[in-house]
């Protein structure tokens, strides 16, 4: 981990990557000194103010939510928790990515991975969590 310690090992060693290490995630950090007028550069991308808008807001979240069950006719049934993370990883990819096209799939920061999971965890203890992960 290269963003202080923010990033936690998950299962495969494909989505064991800090935010320092993928340059699109890299580069929204960086361009948040110009933006903001910021001294120095952003550690991680889980602080840039831009990351908690685009995928830890609620409210943003389920207008995201409903655009994306629009555009592809998706039903869900399953629980909030589960809606929450699945739209903040898509908003992240958008938002860092851009236009990615159908099934076009990024590997994640672990620690905005982490983060996004420890604001929309599933009930009971953390220890039971069961997580899908990466898929290509």
């Amino acid at each position: 981990c290269k963003c202080g310690g923010r990033c936690q090992i998950l299962p495969t060693i494909r989505e064991c990557v800090c935010c320092r290490e993928v340059t699109v995630v890299d580069a929204k950090c960086l361009e948040a000194v110009f933006e903001f007028g910021l001294e120095e550069r952003l550690q991680c991308i889980t602080q840039h103010s831009g990351f908690q808008c685009v995928s830890l807001n609620k409210f943003v979240l389920q207008t995201a939510w409903f655009q994306y069950r629009q555009q592809y006719d998706t039903p869900f049934d399953g629980p909030d928790h589960e809606r929450y993370r699945h739209t903040a990883y898509r908003q992240l990819a958008r938002w860092c990515w851009g236009f990615l096209g159908k099934s076009v799939r990024v590997v994640l920061p672990a620690c905005a991975v982490s983060c996004i999971r420890a604001h929309f965890p599933p009930p009971g203890p953390e220890e039971n969590a069961v997580y899908m992960g990466h898929q290509y």
